[in-house]
């Protein structure tokens, strides 16, 4: 690519067309059903509902830019307020992204970077930015370059206001409360994804938060050849979970391995408050030690980290310790403070969200007699892979949502599910089989 699509009436024009010809189409399908006999206009329309949502997805693709990243957002955060059929199309949007060419993107690079040798091809290209191998006289670590596209921070604030409206156009949402918070929410981390110096800072307190714990690795970054459109850091070698070198390991090293990514989660919303909310398997590296005894994961990318104020990490804390014990009052208790929960919902309501708690909760069951006859080894050790808990919870979560009284959770705790998710697909991938209550215990004490 030689460069992201500039101008912001060009770019409105292209997203508003897109929204009107979506809401258009439904329109003339719904009018087309009319003539389709009455057993198949639900499967006329939802195949129309599809092309149309289809047809948004490739246009957002070839703006390229905050709308691919606008619309990945969507995808993760966005399914109980957008039809499936544009979840579904909108998680094409997460296929890589091909760099931009080496002359448009070193415009970002400005002063301050004498000394630092940056190589044209990149490692790897995202949607806002790209990756590039650089060295340095007198810095023995390799480097690695990340770069801001051009044009990108300018942008994001309209690309984004132009996309939610044109998802009101096409009607595929409604107005309220819950569209506002959502609103609310992707902006707030889209925004902070283009906040280098908030991201430098961000990594700088992981690191020290990491210094002395062997299990994991953060990058060291370098401020004096940082800006706030590049970021230079170490090159850390690895390779991702789903690397053939990682998934040849032996059982108790790739055991080891998905334990250390679970007792990262709890660190992260229990005794930290900092949270990367991007579950995407490119931000970690696994750091595959040739002796076998310390195989490490490195932390690559804190542009996505949120930061959890006091209130929501103590009902956090309460909800999973009180369903991990059963405790069903409890667990209401703390439902009520993430705001998942009304105190006047039906017991019907509650029900559903306190029994999801506890299902999503069960490899950390202390006895296999919780679990599933499918997912027990012959030692007793849970089958993260084997027990499909993620296809199993994502049937629990919809058949909740037909609970009369049903409401979408606040958009923290959306984040919450989906961290978990990509944390459980890590777990799952490394095929980890093995006990997991001891890494909650300290929580419930």
């Amino acid at each position: 690519m030689k460069k992201i699509k500039q101008g912001g009436l060009r770019r409105r024009l292209a997203v508003g067309a897109a929204g009107a010809r979506g809401g258009l189409g439904l329109l003339s399908s719904k009018a087309a059903s009319l003539f389709v006999a009455p057993e198949n206009r639900a499967a006329f329309q939802a195949q129309a509902l599809q092309r149309e949502a289809e047809r948004f997805v490739q246009q957002l693709g070839e703006l390229k830019g905050a709308y691919v990243k606008i619309g990945q957002m969507l995808a993760l955060y966005g399914e109980h307020l957008l039809p499936r059929p544009v979840t579904d199309a909108l998680h094409t949007l997460e296929a890589n992204t091909p760099p931009l060419a080496w002359d448009t993107v070193a415009t970002q690079l400005g002063a301050g970077l004498e000394g630092l040798r940056i190589e044209p091809q990149p490692l790897a290209a995202a949607s806002l930015s790209q990756v590039h191998r650089a060295s340095a006289p007198r810095v023995r670590r390799p480097l690695c370059v990340k770069i801001q596209y051009p044009g990108i921070a300018d942008t994001i604030e309209d690309d984004f206001r132009n996309v939610m409206q044109m998802l009101s156009l096409a009607q595929w949402v409604k107005s309220g409360r819950q569209l506002q918070d959502l609103t609310k929410e992707l902006h707030t981390h889209l925004m902070s994804e283009v906040d280098y110096a908030r991201e430098l800072r961000v990594a700088g307190k992981f690191s020290r938060l990491l210094k002395s714990d062997a299990r994991y690795c953060v990058p060291a970054y370098y401020p004096k050849w940082s800006s706030d459109r590049v970021l230079t850091m170490e090159y850390l070698s690895g390779v991702e979970v789903t690397d053939p070198a990682v998934q040849g390991l032996s059982q108790a090293r790739r055991n080891r391995l998905a334990k250390h990514m679970l007792a990262l989660f709890f660190h992260e919303v229990f005794d930290w408050g900092l949270m990367q909310t991007d579950p995407n398997f490119g931000n970690y590296k696994i750091m595959i030690d040739p002796e076998g005894e310390n195989d490490r994961i490195a932390l690559l990318d804190f542009g996505a980290v949120q930061v959890l104020d006091n209130r929501f990490c103590k009902a956090l804390r309460t909800t999973i310790t009180s369903a991990h014990r059963r405790d069903r009052q409890g667990t209401i208790d703390g439902l009520i403070a993430l705001r998942c929960l009304r105190a006047d919902d039906s017991p019907a309501v509650k029900q559903s969200f306190v029994s999801f708690c506890e299902f999503i909760l069960e490899p950390f069951s202390q006895t296999a007699d919780e679990w599933p006859k499918h997912a027990v080894s012959d030692e007793g050790n849970y089958l993260w892979r084997q027990s499909k808990l993620l296809t199993r919870a994502g049937k629990r979560g919809s058949d909740g949502m037909l609970v009369k009284g049903f409401v979408v959770p606040p958009p923290e705790f959306m984040l919450i599910v989906r961290k978990l998710t990509g944390v459980f697909t890590f777990v799952s991938t490394l095929d980890a089989r093995m006990r997991c209550s001891e890494l909650l215990q300290p929580y419930l004490d």
